[in-house]
């Protein structure tokens, strides 16, 4: 919340009454923001891999690195702070989706549902493989919204599959006639993040993957996979 202080820089007392008199007439005016801001300008110390808030027994954290995953996908914030432009590259994405065909084109789509104004975007994986490519976004009150590029589904004979997680649009006679994305809505009990990475998990008994994460200010962080896999 901004204060500000209104004075004149340019006058000059020539008395202490009159400076005092002047002290009085000084008043704090508050600006109004749009919602409850979380204070980004604290000092940020180190990621602190020995610090997670929400691990599991026997995982070990390694290898952070805060540039978003390449996966032929990017984003860029909306001027209304409240959707996103999400570009697919097909030439890098396609191969890594589950989809039997592509056109090799660059494609367009909106990620709308947000009600907070979003700071950051970043692209992170969950897990061992390209299906658990997922969206998360860093809001402006500290708290992280996402959303997965892919939704696991079953047929008929109970065997899973992904199919990629659009929202579809539909005429008034029933067809299909467009796709956009929407937030997931928020990762539950995760608030004061500054900032995204992606790391590998071992764990004790073999084997190991990837997962993205949360870091506060003081260096401890969230682990997002083990929040989304809980659900």
């Amino acid at each position: 919340m901004g204060l500000y202080i209104a004075y004149d820089k340019g006058v000059i007392f020539s008395s202490e009454k009159e400076i005092k008199e002047s002290n009085k007439s000084k008043k704090k005016t508050v600006v109004p923001e749009k919602e409850e801001l979380y204070d980004f300008e604290d000092e940020i110390k180190d990621l602190d891999l020995s610090k997670c808030l929400n691990s599991n027994d026997g995982q070990r954290y390694s290898g952070a690195v805060d540039v978003a995953g390449d996966y032929g996908l990017s984003m860029n914030i909306n001027s209304d702070s409240r959707s996103i432009d999400l570009s697919i590259d097909w030439n890098k994405f396609g191969p890594l989706s589950t989809a039997s065909a592509w056109a090799p084109v660059t494609e367009h789509f909106q990620i709308t549902g947000f009600n907070k104004d979003i700071k950051e975007a970043f692209v992170g994986g969950l897990g061992q493989s390209s299906v658990g490519m997922t969206l998360f976004f860093l809001m402006s009150d500290g708290t992280v919204e996402y959303m997965p590029m892919f939704n696991c589904k079953f047929d008929s004979s109970n065997t899973s599959y992904y199919e990629m997680n659009y929202t579809y649009e539909y005429s008034q006679d029933g067809r299909i006639t467009g796709e956009h994305f929407e937030t997931q809505g928020s990762l539950t009990g995760v608030s004061k993040v500054v900032k995204f990475y992606t790391v590998s998990v071992s764990i004790e008994r073999g084997g190991g993957y990837g997962t993205t994460i949360g870091a506060l200010a003081d260096g401890s962080f969230y682990d997002f996979g083990n929040i989304i896999n809980s659900n």
